[in-house]
């Protein structure tokens, strides 16, 4: 029916679980900060990371003047360390020493980003079918292009951890493009650069409100995979609660596309 396939990634292609409101990511964290002079209570720094998250996101919409701005995560660590409210002090006269900033921030920044993934993720799988779905489709002809919410210095590590890289044309990741699904911002940006015709498309995901919502509004159809098994009466909900009018399909898993 399609030329072209729109996929979200985790929820869609991917199961994850993570916790970042965990003690025990918090404590390690904290002490990788310890090491560059930078001293945080575990609680302290979770609360500050959350706090200047939210902080760059309100900047960045002002900047960019859309609804739902994507910052890069870096900038948020990167911070952490320079702005840090304690620091440590020297082993013998106790003077006070600044931080230790890094020669490469960036790469800094990506082994902190990286470190803060890997401790607060549970688990990351890819769900049955995928890969073979996405080979299916791509021998028939299809275009196949990843639309995912998501911070592409740690999200590329797992894209290519469950090689999905290796099976799409195309991946489009919101940090790079400083807006996110819900935003139809984000979902124009592949159509103009991909140069694709909107009534040969369909975005597939696992939420009603940034997966098929945001299709609709630019005109393309939308498809919710359901790979959690919500019932008729959870997505009636969330069609109502997101004001969600046109009709749209439900899969229960994603070799359903190919029938």
């Amino acid at each position: 029916m399609y030329k072209n396939y729109l996929f979200d990634l985790y929820g869609t292609l991917v199961d994850i679980k993570t916790d970042e409101q965990s003690k025990k990511l918090w404590k390690k964290l904290a002490k990788l900060y310890a090491c560059y002079g930078a001293v945080y209570k575990p609680k302290h720094l979770r609360k500050a990371f959350f706090e200047l998250d939210k902080e760059e996101r309100a900047l960045l919409k002002e900047k960019l003047g859309c609804e739902y701005p994507e910052i890069k995560l870096e900038k948020v660590f990167i911070r952490l360390l320079k702005e840090a409210p304690e620091m440590l002090t020297g082993p013998d006269n106790g003077n006070e020493l600044s931080v230790r900033i890094p020669e490469n921030e960036a790469v800094w920044a990506e082994l902190m980003a990286n470190a803060f993934r890997t401790l607060s993720r549970k688990y990351l799988k890819l769900f049955p079918d995928t890969l073979e779905t996405l080979d299916a489709l791509r021998e028939k002809g299809c275009k196949v292009y990843l639309l995912s919410n998501a911070q592409a210095i740690f999200t590329m590590p797992e894209i290519k951890l469950m090689h999905i890289d290796e099976h799409m044309d195309r991946l489009y990741i919101s940090s790079d493009y400083g807006v996110m699904k819900p935003d139809p911002m984000f979902i124009k940006a592949l159509v103009e650069a991909e140069g694709i015709d909107i009534s040969e498309s369909v975005m597939i995901g696992n939420e009603v409100r940034s997966d098929v919502k945001v299709a609709q509004s630019i005109g393309m159809d939308g498809i919710l995979l359901n790979n959690y098994g919500l019932s008729k009466e959870e997505i009636d909900k969330e069609r109502a609660v997101h004001k969600v009018t046109g009709d749209f399909k439900t899969i229960n898993g994603i070799a359903e596309l190919l029938n």
